[in-house]
């Protein structure tokens, strides 16, 4: 039996570790179906795709993932 404390810290880390990236598809997912069924971008679309980005994002920053650079400097 895991103790107390340590059950709080699993149960959390499986949260993040599963449940944020699984959300974050799902909600990009359903934005994209929308914006396809509709066909254009809408409010609605839009939040759900951002809020699916921000969920991925937050799930990358808590497994350690390092930042992609969208944007590359041009010399």
């Amino acid at each position: 039996m895991l103790p107390l404390l340590a059950r709080k810290y699993l149960y959390r880390y499986l949260i993040v570790a599963i449940g944020l990236p699984i959300l974050a598809r799902l909600l990009a997912f359903a934005g994209q179906s929308l914006e396809r069924r509709t066909g254009k971008d809408n409010v609605v679309s839009r939040g759900l795709k951002s809020a699916g980005r921000f969920a991925q994002r937050r799930a990358d920053k808590a497994q350690g993932k390092k930042e992609r650079k969208s944007k590359k400097s041009l010399r």
